[in-house]
């Protein structure tokens, strides 16, 4: 089975008992990195986590964990969740020589449903945001995928680039972008700041499983995100445009947020609690500062 939004893959571990769902009252910190550190340490059958009181945030649900185990994992891709992992090793092997499957294109994405512009954003009233461990400089969004396009080349659908980033919050409608070198984004800001452009990128939140997987595993420079997403789905990934920059996005996604990546800006980011477990310090000549333009959300994100 192929999930084309994170709320499917949600009903699916449910249904399969690996989703603990979580109403009592909880702060944001430390509980919620709390259990998920604790989640973690299960082992491979490990469920997602789903809390929906949280205190100081109205109507915020957040899930966590949900592919970090390899049951559901094993889900994600449409296998049976006690599929052993070196046969899901096997199967994913098999998927990657498919690529590439071109994606579908499709309209009336949910999260078109709603728009804020310009400085009505702002992100601490829309998202519930907390501090996944104590020394983190900031708030940061988790998981959240990146798209950005060559400047060079706006045409080449391989060039235009998914990728998982540090982002910390730094206001109500900015954010602080960390694009290491060996990044495909950075070299698409190298090339816009050379042309004495910002860069244009949407970032897109709550994802399903397989595009979020794609934003944290490398591929060629010209290689697709969405149609290496196909082939591990083995179906075309739904895509659609994204209205300000026409950037490809997840039709799925819960939130896709809109602007630019200011040329030749660099702010302090960090420290930044890394996932071997030591905290990397605050950098400035890696922080870029990215300022927010447009948001779309669904209605009962």
């Amino acid at each position: 089975m192929a999930f084309d939004d994170l709320r499917s893959f949600l009903q699916a571990l449910d249904d399969q008992g690996q989703l603990l769902k979580i109403s009592e009252e909880v702060n944001a910190e430390p509980d919620l990195a709390a259990a998920a550190n604790a989640t973690g340490r299960i082992g491979d059958g490990a469920p997602a986590l789903w809390f929906d009181n949280i205190r100081g945030f109205n109507d915020a649900r957040v899930t966590m964990n949900t592919i970090g185990s390899w049951q559901n994992h094993a889900i994600s891709l449409g296998l049976p969740p006690n599929t052993p992992v070196k046969k899901q090793i096997d199967e994913f092997i098999r998927r990657w020589d498919n690529f590439p499957v071109t994606p579908e294109r499709r309209a009336n994405p949910a999260w078109a449903e709603n728009t804020v512009d310009g400085d009505d954003i702002n992100l601490f009233d829309i998202l519930p945001l907390f501090r996944l461990n104590d020394g983190d400089g900031g708030f940061y969004l988790d998981k959240a995928c990146v798209v950005s396009r060559d400047p060079l080349d706006k045409d080449n659908f391989g060039k235009q680039n998914v990728g998982i980033y540090r982002m910390e919050v730094k206001g109500k409608r900015k954010l602080g972008l960390q694009p290491v070198p060996m990044h495909d984004i950075a070299l698409h800001l190298h090339k816009a700041e050379e042309r004495g452009e910002d860069l244009p990128i949407a970032i897109t939140l709550g994802n399903d499983p397989i595009i979020t997987l794609m934003g944290a595993t490398p591929l060629k420079y010209d290689q697709s995100e969405y149609e290496m997403a196909g082939a591990l789905r083995e179906s075309p990934y739904p895509i659609a445009t994204a209205p300000l920059t026409g950037f490809d996005v997840p039709w799925g996604s819960e939130v896709i947020l809109e602007g630019v990546i200011e040329g030749r800006k660099r702010e302090i980011e960090g420290p930044f609690g890394e996932f071997t477990g030591h905290y990397s310090g605050g950098r400035k000549h890696d922080g870029s500062a990215y300022r927010q333009s447009l948001l779309s959300q669904q209605t009962d994100f």
